[in-house]
């Protein structure tokens, strides 16, 4: 504490390290070497650690959301800060990840032998395109839109896709809370948002190393990483579940299944709605 007893960002009577009407730390009015050193320290580590103890936390199934409702907020960052975080990283890891092969090449196989190259590595020509607008003119209006925007400018598409599903992952929180708290209802909606922030962060954060995985270009390491990420998921909602809300295993295994089924079938429509954009847009 400094020999002054205000504050000198507000000047307010100060009662301790920091004060209580700004929340400025006591300092003195010329910085010390020791003091930027801190606040250099502070910014790099993120908020005074918070971002270390925030990951640590969310290491821990429902441990965050169960702190946050019992009061512990200031030792971590905020549910959305952390969700726009990690969705972040991932969406920009996802959208530079190279395409996960599915035919030759990594091609996209069409009717009549067409192969659409969705990385865009290989641009389609001309002669190619046409063949493949005639090719999908059977197909209703909707397909037929998507196949020729993917013909046109498979990277645009692509792009469009990815920043159309950051949006529409945010704004399916709220429907993935209402899902959950039509389940523990003796829960307020508001806790159900916190466990869903959470939830969807640890999610993000985990299929970041998916993402990582395809630019290795190999099968072998994709499985090898996909297949625990599946299974971590699953068991990590599972014991956030009982740790947030509690109840029986059995029951919670219940639960968390008609969680998911519910939330898979009011995504549809929307992810219907994100290619149709991308398409159109």
């Amino acid at each position: 504490m400094t020999d002054t007893a205000r504050c000198l960002n507000c000047g307010d009577t100060l009662t301790g390290r920091f004060c209580a009407a700004c929340g400025q730390r006591a300092v003195p009015p010329h910085p010390t070497i020791r003091e930027l050193a801190g606040d250099a320290w502070d910014e790099l580590t993120g908020y005074d650690g918070r971002i270390a103890a925030t990951f640590r936390g969310l290491l821990s199934p429902g441990l965050l959301t169960k702190r946050y409702i019992e009061g512990q907020r200031a030792r971590y960052l905020t549910p959305v800060r952390l969700y726009l975080i990690v969705s972040v990283v991932y969406f920009v890891v996802a959208a530079a990840a190279p395409e996960r092969p599915s035919s030759r090449d990594g091609a996209q196989s069409g009717r009549g032998n067409i192969h659409i190259d969705l990385s865009g590595r290989e641009l389609l020509t001309p002669d190619l395109r046409e063949r493949l607008r005639a090719d999908s003119k059977d197909y209703p209006w909707v397909v037929r839109t998507l196949i020729n925007a993917v013909a046109d400018d498979p990277v645009a598409f692509r792009t469009r896709l990815f920043a159309a599903m950051a949006r529409v992952f945010f704004a399916m929180l709220p429907v993935f809370a209402g899902i959950v708290a039509l389940f523990y209802r003796r829960w307020t909606f508001p806790v159900s948002l916190v466990f869903a922030t959470h939830l969807h962060a640890f999610a993000f954060a985990v299929l970041t190393f998916s993402e990582l995985a395809k630019f290795t270009r190999s099968a072998a390491v994709e499985a090898a990483v996909d297949l625990p990420i599946t299974i971590g998921l699953v068991v990590y909602a599972i014991a956030a579940l009982r740790k947030v809300f509690g109840g029986g295993l059995l029951v919670t295994l219940g639960k968390a299944a008609a969680i998911g089924v519910l939330y898979l079938l009011t995504s549809l429509p929307a992810f219907f709605v994100i290619l149709l954009w991308a398409a159109v847009s």
